[in-house]
């Protein structure tokens, strides 16, 4: 899986939430390997809508939906979790065998409590962790402060040590994507510098240039 350029959608920076479709569409001719739609106020209905959208035109590109188990589950579509949204445990439950679980992670705490599944429940461990936010954003309301380049890249450097790939996440965007170039990250995940960008297929090719230096 090409995990080098994440594009995690938002019904408002692109325009609407019927804009969304488009610009990932755009996007994906721009080089996005794999895509997370996320949409936390609308109803499970309109995400199962955007969501069969685009899976009409993702083709081999992966989907991710953010938190909603029962639509991933119907869709036979990938999940991506936060710390406090569910126990790894419940979401894998609800999943068949091939649906991927991506989860949010932003401290060594996070890491140390894999490794504890590590030992007593591997098959519950994350397919993919998303580690920020890098950078301090305004994307996210409830984000904490960034972590700064060093401390997100040694955490990736944990990530790949457990054999868990890892992607960046958080006030990434065609300024700052370099810094995270040449490290065990896997990829960067991105939102508003795709999603609000004026060319969003121009926007993609430049962030994934710029992240394979």
């Amino acid at each position: 899986m090409d995990w080098s350029l994440y594009l995690v959608t938002d019904p408002y920076l692109g325009g609407g939430r019927e804009e969304v479709v488009g610009v990932v569409q755009r996007a994906l001719t721009g080089g996005v390997g794999v895509v997370q739609l996320r949409d936390k106020e609308g109803s499970d209905a309109q995400v199962e809508e955007t969501a069969r959208e685009l899976l009409a035109i993702l083709g081999d590109v992966p989907l991710f939906i953010d938190d909603r188990v029962e639509v991933a589950a119907k869709l036979d579509c990938h999940l991506h979790i936060g710390q406090n949204d569910m126990p790894l445990a419940q979401a894998r439950a609800a999943l068949g065998p091939e649906q991927l679980i991506g989860l949010s992670v932003g401290s060594d705490a996070d890491l140390d409590a894999l490794d504890g599944l590590a030992t007593t429940s591997p098959h519950l461990l994350p397919d993919v962790v998303g580690i920020g936010p890098v950078f301090n954003t305004a994307t996210k309301l409830d984000a904490p402060s960034g972590l700064g380049v060093k401390e997100a890249r040694r955490l990736a450097t944990r990530a790949s040590e457990r054999d868990i790939p890892a992607v960046a996440i958080g006030g990434i965007n065609a300024d700052s994507v370099s810094f995270l170039a040449g490290s065990d990250f896997s990829g960067v995940c991105v939102i508003s510098a795709i999603m609000a960008a004026q060319d969003p297929e121009a926007a993609a090719h430049t962030l994934k240039e710029k992240f394979h230096g």
